[in-house]
C-alpha cells in the first residue's frame, strides 16, 4: 500500500469515525485500517485520532492533516484528468 492510499483510509476513517466502518466502506480489514493510520502517524510523528472505545475523533494535528490530505487527493485527481485530456489531444494529431 502506498501513502495515497493510507491517505484515502485517513479519510474514511475522519468521516466515518469507526474503524469498523472505514473497513467496511474500503473493502479491507479492520486492521487493515488500524495498519494504515499507524504507519501515518509514525510518519507524522503524532497522534492523530483519540480513539475511545469503537469511535474516535480527529486530534487537532489529524484536523491539519485531513486538510492537506483532502487536497493532495483532490490534486492527483485533478492531474489525472489533465493526463488523460492530453492523451487524447495527442491522439486526434
Amino acid at each position: 500500500m502506498n501513502t495515497l492510499e493510507k491517505m484515502e483510509t485517513f479519510i474514511v476513517l475522519a468521516e466515518c469515525r469507526s474503524f469498523t466502518e472505514a473497513a467496511r466502506r474500503l473493502y479491507c480489514s479492520q486492521p487493515t485500517i488500524s495498519h494504515h493510520i499507524n504507519y501515518l502517524e509514525q510518519d507524522f510523528d503524532s497522534r492523530l485520532f483519540h480513539r475511545s472505545g469503537r469511535k474516535v475523533e480527529l486530534t487537532k494535528q489529524g484536523e491539519v492533516l485531513l486538510t492537506y490530505a483532502k487536497q493532495i487527493l483532490s490534486l492527483v485527481d485533478e492531474a489525472s484528468e489533465t493526463i488523460k485530456k492530453v492523451d487524447y489531444f495527442e491522439q486526434t494529431l
